[in-house]
């Protein structure tokens, strides 16, 4: 079975559509001696892969080697031009090569302020954490380790095994407000990182990067074309797949990846391979799982490990960096009653019934951004509100309005999420989601609008 079948036939299913053979339009058997859909399908299986290699090559173009912690220092403004920035958590990252031994991580005491330390394989997995909801708060050391790691870790330091020798380590640290930036950087910069050969000695401490597009840069497969299979056979030799993901390699062995046949490179072949890039990345675009409920979308649940290389592949679409469910579930919209945009000629409202809004362990907050999914200046410089956002006034019975406008309401600045006068768009997280929250049965209220 082909891997968009495969998709589809996952998603139904999870749906509760059953005999699904029956509802589906009938498919050919495709064989494996079909080419260009085996191309196809080696594409989508190892977008994630070669994705990750091409983000760390740039990275490390870009002058930030590997085993180093970066992170931003600044607030997220308008001036960064920044798609989608996230003004409720101060970013980091580092890429880790353990190919030389395990590397540790240190973290401070946060005193329960929320950050997570979010560790991704070269798959584009999410294999674990470090963070509030994973390991706590307290100050302590981490040891990610490489595949066949055997030796013995130092008493105080927590061993994490990764799936590939390579690692992205992803930094958020809640920031509150922006009166409250001092304080976040008192823990955002004291994550260390060194390698336990030399554990305690050697630990090196962040380094300020406020170029954010450098930290977190953009990959485009449009134009990836035949090399984009060379690519993947070489990747594939450094980082196998865990056990339950190689029988997906052993079909692309008559491609000449991963195997001992080396792949053909005649004209017709590289031409089929072409091809079959353009039609994976339109698979992935159209199979990707959302729910839609009273205007908002969200990306269904995302786990540790997913088995289905459609929806691995879909999650280039959101970046790397997706949370799992477990850690944190986002929310968009851009729906307001009429037409297919929020605009700002109009004025809504958020009502959070008492106790309905989004129940979380840790925080949430709500976003604003324009069109083209960047922050606005506005005159409050208030980007979000957040559950702890200081002034919140609530009503007699408990609900919670939020007023999302251009002008100021008439009721004041307290419950007032700017927005510009043009059309607009929202995001809703959720960190440390409750089980309602995950399961889908909590859902977020529509955004009304309030003109009269």
């Amino acid at each position: 079975m082909d891997l968009q079948r495969w998709s589809r036939r996952k998603f139904l299913s999870s749906c509760g559509l059953t005999g699904v053979a029956a509802i589906m339009p009938s498919e050919p058997a495709v064989a494996n001696s079909d080419s260009t859909i085996l191309a196809r399908d080696a594409f989508i299986w190892g977008l994630p892969l070669v994705l990750m290699e091409r983000s760390f090559q740039v990275s490390e173009q870009a002058g930030l080697p590997v085993n180093q912690l970066f992170i931003t220092t600044e607030l997220a403004i308008p001036q960064f031009r920044q798609i989608g920035p996230n003004v409720d958590t101060l970013i980091g990252h580092a890429w880790l090569d353990l190919s030389q031994g395990p590397i540790v991580i240190g973290v401070p005491d946060t005193n329960d302020r929320y950050y997570s330390i979010q560790l991704q394989d070269m798959y584009m997995d999410t294999f674990d954490y470090i963070g509030r909801r994973a390991t706590g708060t307290k100050a302590g050391h981490f040891a990610i380790t490489s595949p066949g790691f055997e030796g013995a870790l130092p008493a105080g330091v927590t061993g994490i095994p990764a799936p590939t020798s390579k690692v992205l380590a992803y930094i958020r640290t809640m920031l509150r407000d922006p009166q409250d930036l001092e304080a976040a950087l008192g823990v955002h910069t004291a994550y260390t990182l060194g390698p336990l050969s030399a554990f305690p000695d050697y630990r090196t401490t962040p380094i300020a990067k406020p170029d954010r597009a450098k930290m977190f840069p953009h990959v485009n497969f449009a134009d990836a074309g035949a090399p984009f299979f060379d690519e993947l056979d070489r990747l594939v030799r450094i980082y196998p797949p865990l056990n339950w993901d190689a029988p997906n390699l052993a079909r692309f062995a008559p491609l000449g990846i991963g195997g001992d046949t080396p792949r053909k490179r005649d004209a017709k072949s590289e031409a089929e391979l072409a091809e079959a890039v353009g039609a994976g990345y339109e698979v992935v675009r159209s199979s990707i799982n959302i729910t839609r409920v009273n205007g908002w979308a969200r990306r269904d649940n995302v786990p540790a490990f997913i088995h289905d290389p459609v929806q691995r592949a879909a999650n280039n679409f959101f970046g790397k960096g997706t949370h799992r469910s477990d850690e944190a579930i986002y929310w968009g919209t851009r729906q307001g009653g009429v037409g297919p945009w929020l605009n700002g000629a109009n004025r809504y409202r958020m009502r959070f019934a008492a106790g309905q809004t989004p129940p979380v362990d840790a925080f949430w907050s709500l976003t604003v951004y324009d069109k083209d999914y960047v922050l606005f200046g506005n005159p409050l410089g208030r980007y979000a509100i957040l559950d702890r956002t200081k002034g919140l006034q609530y009503g007699a019975d408990g609900s919670l309005d939020i007023l999302i406008q251009a002008d100021e309401p008439d009721e004041g600045t307290s419950n007032w999420l700017p927005a510009p006068r043009a059309e607009f768009q929202m995001n809703l997280r959720a960190y440390q989601p409750g089980q309602s929250v995950i399961d889908g049965t909590y859902l977020p209220p529509p955004v009304e609008i309030v003109n009269s």
